[in-house]
């Protein structure tokens, strides 16, 4: 039985949502960042997750921004619908966010 009200949802808490959907998908090594001085991508821990994620609101709708380090034995491709899909599912689930606009950006590839 749905409770009247309103939810809201800060970008904190939406970012670790993606973050550790993210986490779940096959072929993903982890979060990234990377340091514009220097060009170096960190992996990042799973207490930093939020560090890869952007979150912002443009004309009402959520986007969620992902920078990943993938496993190099798999399909880009797939992996990053895999991605979109699973943090898409995981947001209306959960934060009841129905159209999140998902973004995946490669930044490194690793062996596991």
């Amino acid at each position: 039985m749905p409770v009247p009200g309103t939810l809201r949802v800060s970008n904190e808490v939406i970012a670790d949502l993606a973050g550790y959907a993210a986490m779940e998908c096959y072929g993903v090594v982890g979060m990234a960042y990377t340091d514009d001085q220097q060009h170096i991508v960190d992996l990042l821990s799973l207490r930093t997750l939020r560090k890869g994620i952007e979150v912002k609101v443009e004309d009402g709708k959520v986007i969620v921004i992902l920078h990943v380090v993938v496993n190099s034995q798999v399909n880009m491709r797939q992996v990053t619908e895999n991605l979109k899909s699973t943090v898409s599912f995981v947001l209306k689930t959960i934060a009841e966010i129905k159209d999140a606009e998902v973004r995946v950006f490669i930044e490194d590839i690793r062996a596991r």
